[in-house]
Formats: structure tokens, C-alpha cells, sequence
């Protein structure tokens, strides 16, 4: 019997690279979901400890598959975010990544599935998860982030809106009608064309320790 994905709720961040409304095609025909989700070092630790403790139960699997000899460990899928100085901010980036075929849900503050958005980066976030261990000759024994919904707190909109270009607006003069909102009943929905639609769920209840050092934290990873 498949083994149950592990499951986790971030905290708010800061959006970075958003591919939710629609998937990325740019390396992929299939095309991919993906965000960088970036959160300062104490509220990511309790994540990172998640994160680092399921790939040493996939590396400890496949070592013994290996009958003991050494394998590769694949690169984390999250890293300390560097300023223009090359010097570490005291925030983290999680990567997260999913197939064209598995579209998140969307959902705004309120909880409600949010319907044709497009969310740019520097938009405020919270993404429910799920971490996926896996292991190649290639890359080695390492796990992947896989969306599975975002809520979005603050909506930081892509598109064609009129202030983008000056456009402010005009008594008296034409006004395009507007599509109805369809509503929901619960749960995950899929939803037409580029959308992508979040999930809420407790966040985790680790609280973070003051004492923890983020340096230690990926060098467990290194180490295995």
C-alpha cells in the first residue's frame, strides 16, 4: 500500500517566482506549478526540521537498499536567501513544485476559492504542502516540495489593470460587464483555465526555539 504523503501548512510569506495561475512550459512541454516561498529563518525552522527528517528516513531506506554503500543526496528544496552583498538576509526560500496535471487550489484570506487569478510575486502566501521523498542514480536520494493549495493573504495582481498604464476613472462612460463569481461548496475544486486555488489547514504546532541556528540546521542535511 502507497505510504501516506506527509502534509504541512506554511506560515504567511513573501511569494517569489509564481507560476499558480497557470503552469510554466518554458522547460517542460507538460508544463509545472512552482513558487519560491520565502519566510524569515525562526518561523521556516520547525518546516526545515520536517523537511530534513523525511529525507533522512528516504536516505536511511536507501542505503539499506544500497546494501551500505554510499549513494548521492540530492540538493534540499530550500536555501537561505543571499542579499546583493552576497550575505545571508535572515530569511529562507522553500521551493515547491508540482506537475501540470496537479493544479493547486487558490483561496483568498476569507477561505473562499479564488477564480481567474493571477498572482505576481511579492504577493503574501500561505501554502499547504505535501513532502515527496524520491530517489535517482542521477541525482540521488533527496525530497520535493509539492504544492498542493495557497491561500493568499496579500494579492499582488499581474495583468492588464488600468492604474498600471494611468488610467484612472471616467464618469458616464462605458463599462464592460462583469462575470459572476460561481460558488463552492468545500474542499479542493478544480477550476477553469489559469487559476490555482489554496487550502486551508493548522499550521504546524512546532513552535520555534530562539536557540536555533539555520547553519545547523542544512549542514544536517549534508550529513545525513
Amino acid at each position: 500500500m502507497a505510504e501516506q504523503p506527509i502534509t504541512f501548512t506554511t506560515p504567511k510569506g513573501v511569494a517569489q517566482y509564481p507560476w499558480l495561475s497557470k503552469p510554466d512550459t518554458k522547460f517542460s512541454e507538460e508544463g509545472e506549478y512552482k513558487v519560491n516561498l520565502i519566510l524569515p529563518k525562526q518561523e521556516a525552522i520547525p518546516v526545515l526540521k520536517q523537511i530534513n527528517q523525511v529525507f533522512a528516513e528516504n536516505l536511511e531506506k536507501e542505503l539499506k537498499k544500497a546494501n551500505g554503500k554510499e549513494i548521492k543526496k540530492a540538493p534540499p528544496p530550500y536555501s537561505e536567501e543571499l542579499g546583493e552583498d552576497g550575505q545571508p538576509t535572515g530569511n529562507v526560500i522553500l521551493r515547491f513544485k508540482s506537475k501540470a496535471a496537479y493544479k493547486p487550489a487558490i483561496f483568498d484570506s476569507k477561505g473562499m476559492p479564488m477564480v481567474d487569478s493571477n498572482i505576481w510575486g511579492g504577493s503574501e502566501i500561505k501554502i499547504n504542502g505535501s513532502i515527496a521523498p524520491y530517489y535517482t542514480t542521477l541525482i540521488g536520494a533527496g525530497v520535493a516540495l509539492r504544492l498542493r493549495a495557497v491561500q493568499v493573504i496579500k494579492y499582488v495582481q499581474g495583468g492588464s489593470s488600468a492604474d498600471r498604464f494611468g488610467f484612472g476613472e471616467e464618469e458616464g462612460g462605458y463599462v464592460a460587464e462583469q462575470t459572476t463569481t460561481p460558488t463552492f461548496d468545500s474542499g479542493l475544486v478544480d477550476i477553469a483555465e489559469p487559476t490555482v486555488e489554496p487550502t486551508v489547514r493548522a499550521e504546524t504546532t512546532i513552535p520555534p526555539q530562539p536557540a536555533d541556528d539555520l547553519s545547523d540546521i542544512i549542514n544536517q542535511w549534508a550529513k545525513g
